[in-house]
C-alpha cells in the first residue's frame, strides 16, 4: 500500500513538474532560456514514457538551436536524445535519419565520445531490422571510439554495455557461443565497475544464451539472480516482463505448474505497467493454456487480452515490414543514384582522358618544333660557352701560378735562408737543422700540388701547419699560433682549390702581427651536413690600422694573394658550379680595432 502511494505521489510531482515547464515556456522570451526549458520538458515526459511528447520537445530545442546557431555540441546532444528515443519507440527509418545528423554533427565538432553514440544508435536500428551483421559493424565502430576517448582521458575503457550489445545481436543471429564470449567480457566489466544496471543485464543475457543453448537450469539460476538484483538496483524497465515470461516457460516445461502460473501472472503484471504487448502476448498465453480446462471465464478472459496483444503486435510488424520495406527501397533508390553517378563520372573521365590525349599530342608536336628550333642556338650556344670555358680555364692557370709565386714569393724564400744562415752562425745546430727540415718539407709540398687544380683541404691544412711553423721560428717566438680540427671531419674527402688558406694566414701574419710585434693566430676548421668553414682568426692591428700604416710600416712585403684566392674561387664557381664564400669580419672592443677573422665556407652540396 504505501509503495503504491509513493508512485502516486511521485506521479503527482511529475505532472506537477510538466506544468511548471510548459508554463515557463509559455512566458519566456529569451531562446536561450527556451532551449534549456525544451530540454528539460523532454526529459520529464521521458521519465513519464510519453515518447512523442518527449521527442517533440527536443525537436523544438534543436530547431531554436539551429536558427539562432548556439552551439554546435548542444545540436549534437540534441540530436542523441531524439534519435535513442526514435529508437525506443521502434521508429527506425527516422532514427536512423537521425542518426546520421548525430554522427555528421560529432564528426564536426570531433567528439570522440558522441562518434561513438551514434554508432551504437545505428547499430540498434539494424538490429531491430533484421540487418544483424550492420549491426554488429556498428557496435564494433562504437567500441572502437569509446575505447579511444577512454584511453584519452587516462579511464578504464568502459564499454560494457556497447560489448552487451554486441552479445545480445550474436543470441539473435544463434551464434551462442560468440554470444556467451562477449556476455562473459561485459559481465566481468560491470562487476569491476560496479554497474548495477549492466550487472542486472547481464544476468538476463546469461539467462537467455542457455535458454536457448536448451541448459534450463543454468537458465533458470541467472533467471533467480536477475530478481533480487532488479529490486537491488532499482531499474524500472520491460525487461523483466521477458525474465519473468522466461521463467514460467521453464517451470511450464518442468511441469512446476503452480510456478509457471505465478511468474506467469507477475509477467503480466509488469508488461501491462509499460504496454509491452510481446510480453502481455505470451504471459496471456500461458494463463489462457492452463485455465481453458479449470475456469472458463478466467481463460477467456486471458485469451482476449492474449488477442488484443497479438494485434497490437501485428500492427507494429506491419509497421516495421513497412520501415524495412521503405528502408530496402531507399537502399535501391541510393545503389541506383550511386551507378547513375559512377557511369556519368566514367563518361566524364573518358572525355578528360581523350582531352589529355590531344592535349599530350599537341604539346608534343609543339616541343618537336621547339627542341628543332632551340637545336641550332643551343649548338651556337656550345661553342661560345666552350670557347669561353677555354679562357676561364686559361685565366685559372694563371692566377693558379700567380697564387703559387705569391705564397712562395723570393721574399719569404730569403728571409727563410738568412733565418738559416744566421741560426748556422750561431752554431745553433739543432735548430737550424729543425727549420731546415720544415722549409724543405714546406716547399716539396706545394711543387707537389703546384700542377694540382684540387688537393684535399687535409694537404692544404698541413701546408699551412708548416707555413706557421716557419714563420714562428723566423719571427723568434713573437707569433703563436693554434690549429684547433673538428676531429668528426673527414678532410681527406673534402676537395679545394689548392693554396687556397694560406695567403689569409700569410697576410694575417705581415699585415697584422708583425705591425703589432707579436700575436695569435688561431686556425680552425669545423662544419656540419652542409658545409666546411675554415677560419683564421688573428689578434693584430686590424684592417683599418694596416692601411694607415702602410705609407710608413718599415715592411716591405705585400701579399696579393688573398686578393688572387678570390679570382680563383670567383673561376671556379663559373667552371665548375662550386659554392664558396668568404667573409671578412673587423674585431673591435670598446671602438679599439682588436684583429680581423677571416671565414672561408665550403658548400659540400
Amino acid at each position: 500500500m504505501t509503495e503504491l502511494a509513493g508512485k502516486h505521489l511521485k506521479g503527482i510531482n511529475q505532472l506537477l513538474l510538466l506544468d511548471s515547464l510548459r508554463m515557463l515556456i509559455s512566458l519566456t522570451k529569451a531562446d536561450t532560456a527556451k532551449l534549456i526549458l525544451y530540454e528539460n520538458l523532454g526529459d520529464a515526459y521521458y521519465l513519464e514514457k510519453k515518447m512523442d511528447s518527449a521527442v517533440l520537445s527536443f525537436q523544438h530545442a534543436l530547431e531554436i538551436n539551429k536558427k539562432n546557431d548556439y552551439s554546435l555540441q548542444r545540436q549534437c546532444w540534441n540530436t542523441a536524445a531524439i534519435d535513442y528515443r526514435l529508437y525506443e519507440m521502434s521508429n527506425y527509418l527516422e532514427s536512423l535519419k537521425y542518426a546520421f545528423q548525430h554522427l555528421a554533427l560529432s564528426e564536426k565538432i570531433n567528439d570522440t565520445l558522441q562518434k561513438g553514440m551514434s554508432h551504437l544508435v545505428f547499430g540498434h536500428n539494424f538490429r531491430e531490422m533484421g540487418y544483424y551483421r550492420q549491426a554488429l559493424n556498428h557496435y564494433f565502430t562504437a567500441k572502437e571510439y569509446c575505447k579511444i576517448y577512454w584511453i584519452s582521458r587516462n579511464k578504464p575503457e568502459d564499454n560494457t554495455y556497447t560489448i552487451q550489445c554486441i552479445a545480445q545481436t550474436y543470441l539473435k543471429m544463434n551464434v551462442l557461443d560468440s554470444a556467451l564470449i562477449y556476455a562473459r567480457q561485459a559481465h566481468g566489466l560491470a562487476v569491476r565497475d560496479s554497474v548495477g544496471g549492466c550487472i542486472l543485464l547481464s544476468d538476463r543475457i546469461f539467462g537467455d544464451i542457455y535458454l536457448a543453448k536448451g541448459e534450463d537450469e543454468t537458465a533458470l539460476r541467472y533467471y533467480r539472480q536477475y530478481l533480487p538484483d532488479f529490486v537491488k538496483y532499482k531499474e524500472t524497465n520491460r525487461d523483466l516482463g521477458f525474465v519473468l515470461n522466461s521463467m514460467a516457460r521453464i517451470f511450464q516445461k518442468r511441469g512446476q505448474i503452480d510456478s509457471a502460473i505465478f511468474y506467469a501472472k507477475k509477467a503480466l503484471q509488469n508488461a501491462g505497467e509499460y504496454e509491452d504487448q510481446e510480453n502481455i502476448l505470451n504471459a496471456a498465453a500461458l494463463l489462457a493454456e492452463y485455465y481453458e480446462d479449470k475456469d472458463d471465464h478466467a481463460a477467456f478472459n486471458y485469451l482476449k487480452i492474449a488477442v488484443k496483444a497479438k494485434d497490437s503486435m501485428l500492427s507494429t510488424d506491419k509497421l516495421k515490414q513497412a520501415q524495412i520495406l521503405s528502408f530496402n527501397e531507399q537502399v535501391r533508390e541510393k545503389e541506383k543514384k550511386e551507378a547513375e553517378a559512377k557511369e556519368i563520372a566514367k563518361i566524364r573521365t573518358i572525355i578528360t582522358i581523350a582531352a589529355i590525349v590531344i592535349s599530350i599530342i599537341s604539346f608534343l608536336i609543339w616541343s618537336r618544333i621547339r627542341q628543332l628550333r632551340l637545336k641550332h642556338k643551343m649548338v651556337l650556344e656550345q661553342r661560345e660557352a666552350e670557347k669561353l670555358k677555354a679562357k676561364y680555364e686559361k685565366e685559372l692557370l694563371t692566377l693558379e701560378a700567380k697564387a703559387l709565386r705569391a705564397q712562395m714569393n723570393p721574399h719569404f724564400i730569403y728571409n727563410c735562408m738568412n733565418s738559416i744562415k744566421a741560426l748556422i752562425q750561431n752554431d745553433d745546430r739543432l735548430r737550424s737543422i729543425e727549420y731546415l727540415t720544415t722549409f724543405s718539407k714546406l716547399i716539396r709540398t706545394v711543387f707537389h700540388n703546384s700542377d694540382k687544380r684540387q688537393i684535399s683541404l687535409f694537404d692544404e691544412i698541413e701546408t699551412c701547419r708548416l707555413y706557421a711553423q716557419l714563420e714562428s721560428m723566423r719571427l723568434n717566438g713573437k707569433l703563436k699560433y693554434d690549429f684547433c680540427i673538428d676531429p668528426n671531419l673527414d678532410l681527406k674527402s673534402v676537395m679545394v682549390p689548392a693554396l687556397i688558406v694560406q695567403p689569409f694566414i700569410e697576410n694575417a701574419i705581415w699585415h697584422g702581427i708583425v705591425p703589432k710585434d707579436g700575436g695569435i693566430i688561431n686556425i680552425s676548421v669545423k662544419g656540419n651536413e652542409e658545409a666546411i668553414i675554415c677560419e683564421v682568426d688573428d689578434d693584430g692591428i686590424g684592417r683599418e690600422m694596416s692601411r694607415l700604416n702602410k705609407p710608413i710600416t718599415p715592411i716591405t712585403h705585400e701579399s696579393k694573394g688573398v686578393h688572387l684566392s678570390q679570382q680563383r674561387l670567383n673561376l671556379e664557381k663559373m667552371l665548375n658550379d662550386t659554392s664558396t664564400s668568404i667573409e671578412i669580419i673587423d674585431k673591435y672592443e670598446n671602438n679599439i680595432a682588436t684583429g680581423t677573422k677571416i671565414k672561408l665556407s665550403f658548400n659540400l652540396n
